[in-house]
């Protein structure tokens, strides 16, 4: 049997290029350490980022006071661009701006026919590395049925599912190098709670707010307002306790928001319809405002009781307003609800906690634990598999994770042809 990573690698040369990913999301991604952190420039250097730096809030490079290593060779620090196009150097005039002067690297997705080189306005050669996304449209897996025998099946997904743990557990490894172990428990976190539709929105909000911030007095107030959720049109048609809850909190954001102002999520990148009201992004961010208060808690516990400790601190999680709320304009609850439900603790659990721990231990965890009520993605992988939802194919979380990879990776093809490369061998 050829490696599930293999096969996938084949299917990403032969298929078209991967559809347009908003700038924004790249640099989220990339500052998480999902696309790596080594690269190869365009003249043949190795190329590695030791620290990402501090994402640039003013105008100028995206991210400043990078430390690179080239070569092997001494470390240097100095900015980074990260553009769509290796061309968009000279479109977006860098090479006569002086603020650009210090950019030591640029990475770019797109390539072209036409050469394209970058130089700094002191006429300094910036070196050139392509940003190789590994990304594929979702896959609606229609018009493919089922086509495996049960037995083959369980084989894929073994194979998708433990693919899916090494990548998920790399990322992480390459998180915590990049910006320490808290800073990357924290970001996985967010992205968790942001679940599959906001992820990217919670996960830039954590990483421009910053961990100690967010932990802070001030941090309630300016994870909202990074996200752009205090807005004057809520305050004023909010009841009484949601006023109570907000004025402190805008009381806050006004003092911080002029200087941020660059930061601030767009309104178009939320995803708000079809959400259940539990998963709503307001009362989301107050569980990611609750947790960076209680973060130390977070850590002490993972450190005495492991897997036990981090479920007991999301459970016990509670916040005096959004344990009774929707969001900012539904009226109060009767009774209080679970800030994060069960099956949002499990995702937690594969996805920010699993991921941190030794390889083996993690194997041995997911394999143990049951999984979430089966979404409509993996539901449409399993008919995809064997033509019909078949629930012994989704009992564990492992298997559920391998059916969503399988869903993003080979989806384009039937089920038989998608066999034939995992389990037979690349065509």
């Amino acid at each position: 049997m050829i490696r599930y990573g293999d096969a996938r690698r084949d299917l990403a040369v032969r298929e078209s290029p991967p559809a347009r990913i908003p700038e924004i999301e790249i640099q989220a991604r990339l500052f998480a350490g999902e696309y790596g952190s080594v690269w190869t420039t365009t003249d043949g250097r190795r190329v590695e980022i030791l620290h990402f730096g501090d994402w640039n809030r003013e105008a100028g490079p995206d991210f400043r006071g990078v430390r690179f290593r080239f070569d092997g060779t001494a470390e240097c620090d100095g900015d980074l661009e990260v553009d769509m196009d290796a061309r968009d150097w000279e479109r977006h005039g860098h090479a006569t701006n002086p603020a650009y002067t210090g950019v030591r690297l640029q990475l770019f997705v797109n390539t072209s026919r036409v050469a394209a080189f970058a130089r700094t306005s002191e006429f300094c050669e910036v070196p050139q590395a392509r940003l190789a996304l590994d990304e594929r449209p979702a896959c609606p897996l229609a018009g493919h049925p089922g086509a495996v025998a049960h037995d083959e099946a369980q084989a894929m997904i073994e194979e998708a599912a433990e693919f899916r743990l090494r990548a998920k557990s790399a990322a992480y490894a390459r998180a915590v190098s990049l910006h320490g172990a808290d800073t990357a428990l924290f970001h996985a976190v967010a992205a968790g709670l942001g679940y599959k539709n906001n992820a990217i929105p919670f996960l830039l909000a954590a990483q421009r707010a910053g961990l100690r911030a967010a932990g802070g007095p001030t941090g309630e107030a300016l994870l909202f307002g990074l996200a752009g959720f205090l807005q004057p049109r809520v305050f004023d048609e909010a009841d009484d306790a949601t006023r109570d809850y907000l004025k402190p909190l805008w009381d806050c954001w006004w003092t911080l928001r002029d200087p941020l102002a660059r930061l601030v999520l767009p309104r178009e990148i939320w995803k708000l319809s079809g959400i259940r009201p539990s998963n709503h992004p307001h009362r989301r961010f107050g569980a990611l405002a609750a947790v960076a208060v209680g973060f130390p808690r977070l850590r002490a516990a993972v450190r005495s009781a492991g897997q036990t400790g981090f479920v007991e601190f999301f459970r016990n999680l509670s916040h005096p307003y959004w344990t009774r709320h929707w969001n900012l304009s539904a009226a109060r609850l009767e009774n209080d609800l679970a800030l994060v439900g069960p099956d949002r603790v499990r995702d937690l659990l594969v996805n920010a906690y699993f991921p941190s721990i030794p390889l083996d231990r993690a194997r041995e965890a997911i394999c143990a634990l049951s999984g979430t009520t089966p979404g409509g993605r993996i539901r449409l992988a399993s008919e995809w598999l064997v033509g019909l939802v078949d629930r012994r194919l989704m009992r564990t979380a492992r298997q559920q994770q391998g059916l969503l990879q399988l869903y993003s990776d080979f989806g384009s093809l039937t089920a038989l042809e998608a066999w034939a490369r995992i389990g037979n061998g690349s065509a």
